[in-house]
């Protein structure tokens, strides 16, 4: 079985430009980590995409081809042809401005089989506001998400952010009128949100989906600082949480399952736990810097799991897997 992994920013996509920094080293762990599991599978050979301008990848990957693209900015393009000559294909990729849901329907109309939730998962889940209002209409307890002008009165501080953004790019705290003023005056208009800065504690969780069900893989504890007017993932704890915790979170997989069925495969879950429990920031349909530490967490290759999912149609049984805790630490030029 021959798989192709584009993980879009380490694989030329946003070529000729430089992507940022931060970007790379969280596509690079996420590409890693993949290729390690995939290539610990029997059976699997892998196509992969490298950006010329990177160096090579460090690691050793039994069967894996690299394709290295120059800065012509044709990635996509390539993308569609590797596809077709392949079995299966993994995306990873930001959804801003559709660029999950473009690759997605790609593989689709080329009818291969995607490795992550199709496109009209991501079509939902790229919006943080649609997102908030399809599952605050199903009763899910949501961080309140609006456009940036249709907010009639902020609860300062305020999180404004790209509504399709991904991680913390872009994100800014505005504390003041004054500050709001300006945000609106530079980003009205240009497909921004805001949410309120709720207390609570940063968490994300790592789920496999199928059907309308779901089984939470594990819970982690995002390290976010503030810097520079906004915030910087510094690294994530999977696994990290107490038993207490894991409790409180415990519905909250199935019950994003049963409002979304499109969901396929592994997604991650951004929230807040409050006093009165997780409060949804946003649902990632792809790869997450938490699924680096799921080996070690869970004592199994998820890269298996989601290929023994895509093979027989069933959820693993969760009584399978431990739940060690591992630190993941991004490397420090993601604070810069």
């Amino acid at each position: 079985m021959r798989i192709l992994v584009f993980e879009y920013v380490t694989g030329g996509g946003l070529a000729p430009e430089i992507p940022p920094a931060s970007l790379v080293v969280e596509g690079e762990f996420m590409l890693m980590a993949l290729l390690r599991d995939l290539s610990g599978l029997p059976g699997v050979d892998i196509l992969a995409l490298r950006d010329a301008r990177l160096p090579p990848p460090s690691g050793n990957f039994p069967r894996t081809e690299w394709i290295a693209l120059d800065t012509g900015g044709d990635a996509e393009r390539r993308f569609g042809e590797l596809a077709a000559g392949c079995d299966a294909v993994w995306p990873i990729a930001p959804e801003t401005g559709g660029i999950l849901e473009r690759l997605c329907r790609t593989v689709e109309t080329l009818g291969k089989p995607l490795l992550t939730s199709p496109a009209a998962a991501v079509g939902i889940a790229a919006s943080k506001f649609a997102t908030a209002r399809h599952l605050e209409t199903h009763g899910i307890p949501v961080v309140k998400t609006l456009p940036l002008d249709a907010w009639p009165d902020p609860m300062f501080p305020m999180v404004v952010k790209p509504d399709d953004g991904v991680g913390c790019e872009g994100s800014r705290i505005v504390a003041t009128p004054e500050a709001w003023r300006h945000c609106l005056e530079r980003f009205a208009g240009q497909g921004y949100v805001a949410q309120p800065l709720i207390a609570g504690e940063a968490l994300s969780l790592s789920a496999l989906f199928a059907q309308g069900e779901a089984i939470a893989l594990s819970l982690n504890r995002q390290h976010i600082i503030r810097r520079d007017g906004g915030f910087v993932l510094t690294g994530c704890g999977v696994n990290a949480v107490d038993a207490a915790t894991a409790t409180a979170c415990g519905t909250l997989a199935p019950a994003i399952a049963a409002t979304l069925p499109e969901l396929w495969g592994y997604a991650g879950v951004d929230f807040i736990l409050t006093p009165q429990g997780p409060r949804v920031l946003e649902i990632n349909p792809r790869l997450t810097t938490s699924y680096t530490g799921l080996a070690r967490a869970l004592g199994v290759n998820p890269a298996g799991l989601i290929l023994d999912l895509w093979r027989h149609g069933r959820l693993p049984d969760p009584a399978r897997l431990d739940r060690v805790p591992v630190e993941i630490t991004l490397e420090p030029e993601h604070e810069h």
